[in-house]
């Protein structure tokens, strides 16, 4: 009997042990050699200077987007069922106008999210999606590259967006452009 219940006992632990969620800093995100059960944490608060309500007017345009702060989204890995990931991530919700005419309010629902943690050299990759009515959905996604600048004591972030063809998931797909500037400086308000 106590043979059985010091391998049951080692059987608890050794799960226990295995499913144990380590918690990373969101900037090593993409490094090698990555644990099966991680909590990619902004410890650093590297996601703090990007929350906030954002505009950006010009030509015409207006563009006004809120970041929020999310922490410990679980992530789904592709194909595997085996690991475990949780990350910090920034979701934004926007609306844009242009000449005054409402465009897209995306403000019940998140449009783009961190990717969890895709730090860049000088700045913070989020995807970003413009609404379509298309079942289907769009061909195009846009690669959105956010710096954080302090000019003046102003808080501004740059937008600078390349567009990532996904391909077609069904056909048609919408292939419309992108109606938001691809390049813009947004002031924090």
């Amino acid at each position: 009997m106590k043979t059985l219940l010091n391998i049951f006992l080692f059987f608890i632990s050794t799960v226990t042990l295995n499913a144990q969620i380590i918690e990373k800093p969101i900037e090593t995100f993409y490094e090698p050699n990555q644990p099966k059960h991680v909590y990619y944490k902004d410890v650093n608060n590297l996601l703090n200077k990007y929350i906030g309500t954002w505009k950006y007017t010009s030509g015409g345009h207006h563009f006004k987007i809120t970041f929020t702060k999310h922490t410990y989204v679980r992530e789904t890995p592709v194909a595997n069922t085996k690991i475990t990931i949780y990350t910090d991530k920034i979701i934004g919700h926007y609306e844009y106008k242009f000449n005054g005419i409402e465009i897209y309010n995306v403000t019940n629902d998140y449009f783009a999210d961190s990717d969890s943690g895709s730090f860049k050299f000088d700045g913070f990759g989020i995807y970003f999606d413009e609404p379509s009515s298309n079942p289907c959905g769009r061909r195009i996604m846009g690669d959105v590259n956010l710096v954080h600048l302090n000019v003046g004591g102003v808080e501004k972030i740059t937008w600078n967006r390349t567009n990532i063809d996904w391909g077609a998931n069904c056909n048609p797909s919408d292939q419309s452009p992108f109606k938001i500037p691809s390049n813009m400086v947004l002031t924090k308000i």
